[in-house]
């Protein structure tokens, strides 16, 4: 399928997963961040087919970018994305950002209708309601990247940013603006992940675009930045 998103043209899988994610990111600019650095480091970790990256590329048009995507459908997709809009300077790395450095079982869509945005670690999705298979997938640590300035770290993990953020904490002086995906999964908390964040960064989090200014949800799909504090 293909379809236009602001002056790209865009390759995907599903029609509402593609709406989702556009309104998410373009419409309601839940990846919009500042900075003065006019060729600013950006992290994409879980770009899946590019749509992350692309409004990265509008926002910044001279930004390094360094995309992970373990899904090897997704990212071919990310590579035409890329390719077909002329967009220069994006590493694709086709790994999952992960704690430690090994081959990995992701679990992907096996519904049929290749809604491969949720791919994850945890069986049958990180909602409990995607029919799913596994796939082996290389695995990479963060930390031979974060030794640099890095004006945006953007986490859309699918459970795992917790630990994730966990196993790069002494990174955090070199990472300007965190944005993660917080996925309401057993093995994670959002309070946990807020303390975590907040020893070095200003935290706002968001719910299908509007921010929360009092009680936060514990059982929805979040958005949170974190804007560095020193």
């Amino acid at each position: 399928m293909h379809s236009k998103i602001s002056k790209y043209s865009v390759e995907f899988f599903n029609q509402q997963e593609f709406h989702s994610l556009k309104r998410e990111i373009f419409t309601n600019n839940l990846y919009y961040f500042k900075t003065k650095n006019p060729t600013p480091f950006i992290i994409d970790a879980g770009a899946y087919v590019g749509i992350s990256t692309l409004y990265f590329k509008q926002l910044y048009l001279n930004s390094q970018i360094l995309a992970f995507e373990p899904n090897p459908f997704a990212i071919e997709k990310l590579k035409n994305n890329m390719f077909n809009n002329g967009i220069k300077n994006v590493d694709i790395k086709n790994s999952a950002v992960w704690t430690s450095e090994e081959i990995k079982e992701m679990y992907i869509d096996d519904t049929g209708q290749q809604r491969f945005s949720v791919a994850s670690f945890s069986k049958n999705g990180w909602n409990g309601e995607v029919k799913s298979r596994a796939i082996k997938v290389k695995t990479e640590k963060l930390d031979k990247y974060l030794n640099q300035n890095t004006d945006l770290l953007k986490l859309d993990v699918e459970g795992s940013e917790q630990q994730i953020l966990k196993n790069i904490v002494k990174y955090f002086d070199n990472i300007k603006n965190i944005i993660l995906e917080y996925h309401p999964v057993n093995n994670q908390d959002v309070d946990k992940i807020i303390k975590i964040l907040s020893k070095k960064y200003s935290v706002e989090i968001f719910d299908e675009g509007e921010k929360i200014d009092n009680k936060i949800p514990r059982d929805k799909l979040l958005t949170i930045k974190a804007i560095y504090k020193h």
